[in-house]
C-alpha cells in the first residue's frame, strides 16, 4: 500500500471520527487470532454511526485504501478481527451498538453490528420480550449481525440465523446507502416482516460477501415456548453409529415443530468438556486410542453422546418424549430428560452429599445449567472453554473469555455431511485418519442444520506459542479440506487463510461473483479477497 495514500486517508478520517475513532499506533493488537494468522494492519477506524461509515468509505475510495469491516472482531477460529489480505485498515463497527426497533407483538428486532448476544438478551429482558436470542456457543460478546452474515446456526429456533434475517441496510463501497426494495417503496414495516421483498433478492450478496458494510439488520425472533426440555442420549458401542444417524433424521422429521436440532459428540469431544488435557499421556500432542478409552471409562463417557431440546407446550412435550423414547430407545443405551427444575434439585441434593460426590454433582449441575441456558436463548461462555483445552490462559472468574487475547490456538473445520450412516462413517474415518498426523486430536461434533444435513465442527486445537504446532494445525486444515473435497465433505464457511479455495479453476460461480464485485467496487477497497476473488482483466 502506498504510504502517502494511507497517511492522507488517515488525516481525512481523523476529521470525520472523534479522538477515539482512529487508532494507528498499536493497531497490530487487533490482529490477535486463535488461528495464528498474522496480518499487517496500518490502522483501526471506529465509526459511531452509519453516516461516519459512509464518509470513511468515500475517503477510502478517494485514496484507494482497502478497509475490512468487523462487527466485534470475535470471530474465533476463523481469523478473529484479521483481514484476508495484508495492509487493510480495520473498520471496527462495535460502537454501532444500537437496537433501534423492536416489535414485541410481531417478534422482530433491528440491530446494528455491535449488538452482541448478551446485549440483545439484556434488552429483551428489560422490555418484557418473551423471545429467544439466536445464541451460539461463541459466547455473549459476539455479534448477532456478524454471525447471521456468516450464516451461523444454533440449537434454538430459528436454527439458521441468516434465514431469520428479514431486512438489511448497508453502505455500498462508494458510500451510498442500500435499502431493500420494499423499504425504498415506503413499506418499511412489511419489509421487516417478509424476507424476500420484491424483485431480485440482493440481500444475499451481503452474506459471506464483500459487497457492502451492513449497518442494520432486522431479524425474526423465535417466541419462548411454554416449556424447554433438554434430552441427552448415548451409546457405548461405536458400531451403532450407522443406525443412530438415520434415527436422528427420523426424530427431526417426526418432531420437526418441537425438536429443531440435535448434536452428536464423539468421546474425545465430551472429554474436552470434562477434564483438563492430559499432556503426560499424549504422544506428540495426540492421545493414543488406549488412553482415550481409559479416560472415557474413568469418566463414564460413551462412544457417542447426543443432545437436543424440546420446545413446546406441556401437552406436546409429553407426546414428544414418548416419540423420542420410541425412536431412540432401540439405538441408544441411555435417554434422559432434563429441565431447570431437575437441575435445581441436583444442586439442592449436593448440599447433603459427601464432599467428593457433592463436588461432582455440583459440577454436573453447573454444566447442565449452562447448556440449558443456551437452549433457553440466554448466551453464556460455557462452550467457549473448549478453546482453552490445549493452550491459553483462562481469565479470572467474572471476566469474559477471549480466546484470541488469551493465547488459545483454534482453527475450525466445519464441513457439511449428509445425514446418512455410511456417509457419516466415511467422514469420521477421514477425520480420525488425518488429524493425528498433524498433532491434532480428533474432537468431533455433528449438528443437524436441517433433516438432511449435518454441519460438523472439528476444533483444530494447538499450542499457539509453538510456531511448529501452529504451522501443523494450518497444514491439517488444508489436508482436511483437500480430503473433504474428494469425499464430498466441504465447509459451509471459511477462515481467512482458506478464502483462496473459492478461486480454483475459474468456475462460473467465481467469475460471476467477481464481475458483480467489480461493478460495485471497481477499486477493490472493501474487504479484498473475502469469499469473492479479484477479477482478471481478461474477464472484464
Amino acid at each position: 500500500m502506498n504510504s502517502t495514500a494511507i497517511a492522507s486517508a488517515l488525516a481525512e478520517w481523523a476529521t470525520i471520527l472523534d479522538e477515539s475513532g482512529v487508532i494507528a499506533a498499536g493497531a497490530a493488537k487487533f490482529g490477535a487470532s486463535t488461528t495464528g494468522a498474522k496480518r499487517t494492519i496500518p490502522a483501526v477506524l471506529r465509526p459511531a454511526n452509519q453516516e461516519q461509515v459512509a464518509s470513511v468509505l468515500q475517503v477510502a475510495q478517494r485514496w484507494r485504501v482497502a478497509v475490512y469491516p468487523v462487527s466485534t472482531g470475535n470471530n474465533w477460529g476463523y481469523g478473529s478481527a484479521n483481514p484476508v489480505e495484508d495492509d487493510c485498515v480495520i473498520l471496527d463497527l462495535s460502537r454501532l451498538d444500537r437496537i433501534s426497533e423492536f416489535d414485541a407483538e410481531m417478534g422482530v428486532v433491528t440491530v446494528e453490528p455491535g449488538v452482541t448476544q448478551g446485549a440483545l438478551r439484556e434488552f429483551l429482558d428489560r422490555h418484557d420480550g418473551n423471545y429467544l436470542v439466536p445464541v451460539t456457543g461463541a459466547g455473549p460478546t459476539c455479534s448477532i449481525l456478524g454471525n447471521a452474515l456468516e450464516r451461523g446456526y444454533g440449537i434454538t429456533p430459528i436454527t439458521d440465523h441468516f434465514a431469520a434475517v428479514t431486512k438489511i441496510e448497508a453502505i455500498l463501497p462508494d458510500g451510498t446507502l442500500y435499502r431493500t426494495s420494499l423499504s425504498e417503496l415506503g413499506g418499511e414495516e412489511v419489509d421487516g416482516l417478509f424476507k424476500w421483498g420484491v424483485g431480485p433478492y440482493l440481500d444475499g450478496l451481503f452474506s459471506q460477501g464483500n459487497f457492502g458494510v451492513v449497518v442494520k439488520m432486522t431479524i425474526a425472533l423465535a417466541p419462548a415456548p411454554e416449556t424447554v426440555t433438554a434430552f441427552f442420549f448415548s451409546t457405548k458401542d461405536d458400531a451403532k453409529l450407522e443406525a443412530l444417524v438415520p434415527t436422528v433424521r427420523a426424530v427431526l422429521r417426526a418432531l420437526g415443530g418441537s425438536v429443531v436440532a440435535i448434536n452428536l459428540l464423539n468421546s474425545q469431544r465430551m472429554l474436552s468438556m470434562m477434564t483438563p488435557f492430559p499432556e503426560d499421556r499424549a504422544v506428540d500432542g495426540v492421545l493414543p486410542a488406549d488412553e482415550v478409552k481409559s479416560l472415557a471409562n474413568s469418566h463414564g463417557v460413551p462412544a457417542w453422546s447426543g443432545v437436543g431440546a424440546i420446545y413446546a407446550s406441556k401437552e406436546v412435550a409429553r407426546a414428544a418424549r414418548r416419540t423420542l423414547r420410541r425412536l431412540l430407545g432401540p439405538v441408544t443405551d441411555r435417554l434422559v430428560f432434563i429441565n431447570r427444575r431437575k437441575v435445581g434439585v441436583a444442586r439442592s441434593l449436593s448440599r447433603v452429599l459427601p464432599p467428593r460426590l457433592a463436588t461432582r454433582v455440583r459440577g454436573m449441575a453447573d454444566t447442565l445449567s449452562g447448556a440449558l441456558e443456551i437452549m433457553h436463548g440466554a448466551p453464556n461462555d460455557v462452550a467457549l472453554a473448549l478453546a482453552y483445552w490445549r493452550s491459553g490462559t483462562l481469565p479470572q472468574p467474572g471476566q469474559p473469555k477471549n480466546p484470541a487475547r488469551d493465547g488459545c490456538g483454534l482453527i475450525w473445520f466445519a464441513p457439511l455431511v449428509p445425514i446418512r450412516g455410511g456417509d457419516v462413517r466415511r467422514y469420521i474415518n477421514m477425520i480420525e485418519r488425518i488429524c493425528p498426523q498433524y498433532g491434532v486430536n480428533p474432537l468431533i461434533t455433528l449438528t443437524t442444520v436441517n433433516d438432511r444435513c449435518f454441519d460438523s465442527t472439528v476444533p483444530l486445537l494447538f499450542d499457539r506459542r509453538d510456531p511448529d504446532a501452529t504451522a501443523r494445525a494450518n497444514e491439517c486444515y488444508r489436508a482436511l479440506y483437500d480430503a473433504g473435497q474428494k469425499e464430498g465433505f466441504l465447509p459451509y464457511r471459511l477462515n481467512i487463510d482458506a478464502m483462496g479455495t473459492l478461486n480454483s479453476g475459474g468456475s462460473a460461480f467465481s467469475r460471476l461473483a467477481s464481475q458483480l464485485k467489480a461493478a460495485v467496487d471497481p477499486n477493490y477497497i472493501l474487504a479484498p479477497g473475502r469469499y469473492v476473488p479479484r477479477i482478471k482483466r481478461s474477464e472484464v
